[in-house]
């Protein structure tokens, strides 16, 4: 039982502005997973997300976030765009903290037909991105949902992350408790802490 993954930017763009409390209850809701479980599954949903999603088609996140690149990747990048590194960081880069960052969005490297012109030697922040199974996603939470409305990988996996850990069957049975009193019988989130 596979659901379409939802590719389309405006309508992620518009469900994320939608889907802004729940996701803030859904921050709430990952305090109480053991972090190395909910490791584990994001990485399992974003393994299975991005072998569906060709990012080179989208550039979005291009478009829209300044990326990063180490100091000493700027060599290599100035050398592919035949330039010095000092030519290359006057002309593209903005330094902060131990990085320098694109000036501009788009990149200016993101070509018309959304391709990177500098592909073979991006940086490390761009050959990472978006970065969703770095350790610790739960304490992550608050860049990670910068994206969401970006990334079309980052807004699925964290649709599927909900559906997953019964999420919304969660939020359900917590309105039932403070409506009734009573505990649910059994929820996903007991079964979750029984396991470990």
């Amino acid at each position: 039982m596979c659901k379409t993954l939802e590719t389309n930017l405006q309508t992620i763009a518009a469900r994320a502005r939608q889907l802004d409390q729940e996701n803030q209850d859904f921050k709430a809701f990952l305090r109480r997973i053991p972090s190395h479980r909910l490791d584990t599954l994001v990485e399992t949903l974003n393994a299975e997300v991005e072998a569906q999603i060709d990012c080179t088609t989208c550039g979005n996140c291009c478009k829209h976030l300044h990326a990063a690149a180490l100091e000493t990747e700027l060599p290599a990048l100035a050398a592919y765009q035949k330039l010095s590194v000092e030519e290359f960081k006057t002309k593209f880069l903005t330094p902060y903290k131990e990085a320098f960052y694109f000036s501009t969005t788009p990149c200016p490297m993101l070509q018309s037909d959304n391709h990177c012109s500098i592909y073979e030697q991006r940086p490390l922040s761009c050959r990472t991105f978006p970065n969703l199974t770095a350790p610790h996603f739960k304490y992550r939470f608050h860049s990670v949902m910068e994206k969401y409305p970006i990334c079309p990988i980052v807004f699925n996996v964290v649709e599927k992350l909900k559906s997953a850990l019964g999420f919304k069957n969660a939020a359900q049975d917590s309105g039932a408790e403070r409506a009734t009193g009573l505990e649910p019988a059994t929820s996903t989130l007991g079964k979750l802490h029984s396991t470990n």
